[in-house]
């Protein structure tokens, strides 16, 4: 009889095929033995059995069935039962199977010869005391296509060979995580990220950063321009994907175009000296009489160091006093405008006690 599990057998039992065209007769496949057989007018696939001189066992099976009519082109398949035993991982699955070979007797034991590594080759023939083979179940893969799980056994090496078992197709722009070309080891996981739409590519600059360095030779605060700062450009490609079930915008790929460049700008750090304080002379002090004062004091001259030394200028400071009234510098290198000026604040500082200041020649202030 004809197992129902027997689906190697059933194909090639069908149709007209090309792999068993021999000739306008009819092709009988007697156990991988093939021959083309001739029948006067047609006839049915007793006829051909007959015609070949071929004589069923009861345990054999044939298809199509004994009474179905056939024409040239057509094709007759004869299997004997054969024993064939497969040790899978230390498991043994074994069983009578109508099959010429390994690989029309494994899915007649509910064995995928996708999902198995054998010791023989899947076209080794069976003899007619029977097969042992030893198997390994290929190693489990799982495939995520967003949320969708697909679980698969493989010995593929890829994962494009992952995906292949698994019948999955991924687009052109999808994103597969490990790569297509990337080995897989057991219990690989291949997740895939749908791209629902053409990538865009848009240009973004990289802002350039300013590096600051200290110059001691500067002013405090002073800011020199050694290489100017300039933005650079990257590529950047951008796509609408699938994630947990959402549309959202994912960013693919930047590549840059043009490096930006850093800029450097020297800071001055060098103290400056302090200027004197604008001079606060005036108010009843500027009606005194400063020309006599000076001409006692210095003989008029705003350039006056006395010959003992330590006070200079018009009124004849000393350098402390002259800088208690903010001036800097020396009194006599000063304008005489400013001399004046200081002296009147000296005059308004001491509330009007010329005495201390100029003993001698102070008198002149009120003639």
């Amino acid at each position: 009889m004809l197992i129902a599990g027997g689906a190697a057998l059933a194909l090639v039992a069908v149709g007209g095929g090309t792999a068993y065209a021999m000739d306008d007769g009819v092709t009988l496949d007697n156990d991988g033995d093939q021959q083309s057989v001739r029948t006067l007018g047609g006839g049915t696939v007793q006829d051909v059995l007959d015609a070949a001189d071929v004589t069923l066992d009861d345990d054999d099976a044939v298809a199509p069935s004994l009474d179905t009519e056939v024409a040239s082109g057509d094709h007759v398949v004869v299997r004997s039962p054969r024993d064939l035993t497969v040790e899978l991982d230390g498991r043994e699955v074994s069983g009578g199977v109508h099959a010429a070979t390994l690989e029309e007797g494994l899915p007649q034991l509910g064995l995928d010869l996708e999902g198995v590594d054998m010791s023989e080759d899947p076209d080794t023939e069976i003899p007619e005391d029977g097969l042992e083979v030893t198997a390994e179940q290929a190693p489990r893969m799982v495939v995520m296509y967003d949320t969708v799980r697909t679980e698969t056994r493989t010995t593929g090496e890829t994962v494009q060979d992952v995906l292949d078992a698994a019948d999955v197709e991924v687009g052109e722009h999808d994103i597969v995580r490990p790569g297509l070309d990337e080995p897989v080891t057991p219990e690989t996981s291949v997740s895939i990220t749908p791209v629902l739409d053409e990538p865009v590519v848009e240009e973004v600059p990289i802002e350039a950063e300013e590096e600051e360095e200290e110059d001691p030779d500067l002013p405090e605060g002073e800011r020199e321009v050694v290489t100017e700062a300039e933005d650079g450009v990257k590529e950047v490609t951008t796509a609408t994907i699938l994630h947990h079930g959402q549309e959202r915008e994912y960013e693919l790929d930047e590549e840059v175009v043009t490096e930006p460049v850093d800029g450097l700008v020297k800071v001055g750090t060098q103290e400056q000296e302090e200027e004197g304080s604008e001079p606060e002379g005036g108010g009843d002090a500027a009606d005194l009489n400063w020309a006599g004062l000076a001409d006692c004091e210095s003989g008029g001259d705003p350039n006056a160091v006395n010959s003992a030394g330590g006070y200079y200028g018009l009124y004849q400071f000393s350098e402390d006093t002259w800088q208690s009234v903010g001036g800097t510098g020396l009194p006599s290198d000063a304008s005489p405008d400013e001399q004046t000026q200081r002296a009147q604040q000296l005059y308004n500082d001491v509330g009007g006690d010329w005495q201390s200041q100029w003993p001698t020649c102070g008198v002149h202030l009120h003639e």
